[in-house]
C-alpha cells in the first residue's frame, strides 16, 4: 500500500471525522494568510491559521483568524503557564504536517485546541488542507465541533 501524501492524509482524516470537505489547490500557493485570502478571494480574517504552540502541558493548537497574531502572554493565561511558538520540527511532530499547510484537524494525536472568537463571526472560514497550496471552506460551527476547540481570546491585531 502506497504511503499517502499530506493532502491525501488530510482528505482521509476529514472522511474519518465525517466532514465533507471540498479543498481547492492553488498553484500560486497559500502559505501565508494574505496569500490564501488573495487566492480564494475572501477576507484575510476568514483564513484559519493553524499555529502550534508549546505550553505547560506540551504542544497545543491555536486556530487564529488570518489578520490576528497570537498574544503569547494572553494564551499563557488561558493555558495556565508559559507558552512559546513551536519550531518547525516540533510542529511537524505534533501535527504530522509542515508549517504553511497544517490543517486545523487530522493530526495523529488530538491536540488541545483553542479558537479565536473572530472566526465564529463569519459564515465560512478557510483552513489549510495539508499542503501550502490547498485550502478548504468550512462553517465555523463545524470547525469548532470537529476540532473540539475552546473559544478563547488570545490574539492581538496584526
Amino acid at each position: 500500500m502506497a504511503k499517502l501524501d499530506a493532502y491525501e492524509r488530510f482528505l482521509a482524516a476529514a472522511a474519518a471525522a465525517g466532514i465533507a470537505v471540498d479543498p481547492v489547490r492553488y498553484p500560486e500557493g497559500t502559505r501565508t494568510a494574505a496569500d490564501a485570502a488573495a487566492a480564494i478571494g475572501c477576507e484575510v480574517a476568514q483564513i484559519v491559521k493553524s499555529l502550534v504552540v508549546v505550553g505547560p502541558d506540551g504542544p497545543a493548537l491555536a486556530l487564529t483568524a488570518g489578520h490576528h497574531r497570537i498574544d503569547l502572554e494572553r494564551l499563557g493565561t488561558v493555558l495556565g503557564g508559559p507558552v512559546e511558538m513551536a519550531d518547525a520540527d516540533t510542529a511537524r511532530r505534533a501535527t504530522g504536517f509542515a508549517i504553511g499547510g497544517t490543517p486545523p484537524f487530522g493530526h495523529p494525536t488530538r491536540l488541545p485546541t483553542w479558537l479565536d472568537p473572530t472566526l465564529m463571526t463569519h459564515d465560512v472560514v478557510y483552513g489549510a488542507a495539508g499542503t501550502p497550496d490547498s485550502c478548504f471552506p468550512i462553517a465555523p460551527d463545524q470547525l469548532l465541533a470537529v476540532t473540539d476547540a475552546t473559544v478563547a481570546a488570545f490574539t492581538a491585531e496584526g
